[in-house]
């Protein structure tokens, strides 16, 4: 396997707690499913197996090798990433739609598409790419969604957002 098989999921921490548990920051492509069987990614593009023995609620994650994850510590911002046919796969199995491709739907005019979704470890976050070309980032919470369907997601509240 080859590293551009492997699709990034987050990046580790630097501070190891009295329990073993390194901070997990999640990316783009995360789900709270993919921490499974993962692989390290270092600076120097060295690769590790390793396995997810346990996560807590914050996403601070227990490896099974107390070594790697040492060095993944003292190198900081380590790529977590998992092959991209697994990603396909446990979206299909746990039924995940990340919804890039869909119409943004304002006030009854589509201003555009997401084209990426992003986790901030609170919340998603639709990255849109407007009309203009310029990208919108709307809060996936229910403050700003009206709906979700296959085709399209309809948005409010969000004039305060196309200003900044």
């Amino acid at each position: 396997m080859l590293i551009s098989d492997l699709v990034a999921i987050g990046k580790l921490g630097k501070l190891i707690d009295e329990n073993g548990f390194i901070p997990f920051k999640a990316g783009k492509n995360f789900h709270p499913k993919f921490l499974g069987n993962i692989f390290l990614v270092f600076r120097d593009n060295s690769v590790r197996y390793v396995t997810v023995e346990e996560v807590k609620n914050n996403y601070r994650i227990k490896i099974d090798d107390s070594e790697t994850l040492q060095f993944a510590a003292d190198e900081g911002n380590v790529k977590v990433m998992i092959p991209k046919i697994d990603v396909e796969s446990l979206k299909k199995e746990l039924n995940i739609d990340d919804h890039v491709g869909k119409k943004v739907i304002f006030k009854s005019e589509v201003i555009g598409k997401v084209v990426e979704i992003l986790n901030n470890s609170v919340y998603d976050l639709l990255i849109c790419e407007l009309k203009n070309k310029q990208e919108l980032m709307i809060p996936l919470i229910d403050k700003f969604i009206i709906e979700i369907n296959d085709n399209c997601i309809t948005v409010k509240c969000i004039e305060g957002l196309m200003k900044l």
